[in-house]
């Protein structure tokens, strides 16, 4: 398998080379830009396998910038931003993002997130966490099919990133049982660090978003279990 190259797109010379060099480390290639509009014209020119940004970027915006790529690639996207309230958090999503993270933050979590992205997208890893049989599932007002990464509530098509899907698909695939939050971003997102629960909040917020815009009153097939967590749980 060929080297991962990375765009680090971030002002601050700082968070480049900082996490620049424990990519490097991870035997990841990294290029880096300090402008959204260079960086925009990078992405014209070449193709890469992840993308990191920061929301404040001079020339173009962060949020501009990655809702740019998603429109024509399935590039993956990671925020590494202070921009941290939850509008930021939720419009970073909007725009297409498959991960967040606040500054100041861990290099070692961010590479980590990055290594289970790119393990999850790439032609050989490009497959459901291992939570059960990956085949097609029928329930009531939902019906999935992991391989065609179809989706649909009450008949009305889906359109989901990477992540919802497989958050959605865990939950479906597990009917009947919740999780805590920790529970699910160690199932999903493959990673096992605390206290980030916000991340999961958000997708399940944008889960019902698009499950009730898709036919009214579907997103509460997806349970709040106060003080836990979340599920279908019929």
């Amino acid at each position: 398998m060929s080297t991962a190259q990375i765009l680090i797109v971030d002002e601050e010379r700082h968070t480049r080379s900082t996490l620049g060099r424990y990519l490097k480390q991870e035997g990841f290639s990294v290029l880096e830009e300090s402008h959204g509009l260079n960086a925009l014209r990078r992405l014209s020119s070449r193709s890469f396998d992840l993308v990191v940004l920061d929301i404040q970027l001079p020339g173009i915006n962060g949020l501009e910038l990655c809702h740019i790529i998603k429109s024509g690639s399935n590039t993956p996207v990671v925020f590494v931003s202070g921009k941290e309230s939850e509008q930021d958090v939720i419009g970073g999503f909007r725009a297409g993002a498959d991960d967040f993270v606040a500054k100041p933050f861990s290099p070692r979590e961010v590479v980590h997130r990055i290594s289970g992205i790119l393990y999850r997208t790439s032609a050989q890893g490009h497959r459901l966490p291992k939570a059960g049989p990956v085949s097609p599932i029928s329930l009531p007002r939902l019906g999935m099919d992991p391989s065609t990464r179809r989706v649909a509530v009450d008949g009305a098509r889906l359109e989901l990133t990477v992540r919802e899907f497989e958050l959605l698909y865990y939950m479906a695939a597990n009917f009947g049982k919740p999780f805590s939050r920790d529970q699910l971003i160690r199932a999903v997102w493959k990673y096992a660090f605390q206290n980030d629960s916000r991340t999961v909040d958000t997708h399940i917020k944008r889960l019902r978003e698009k499950m009730n815009a898709a036919s009214s009153g579907s997103g509460d097939l997806i349970q709040t279990v106060r003080g836990f967590g979340y599920g279908m749980i019929g």
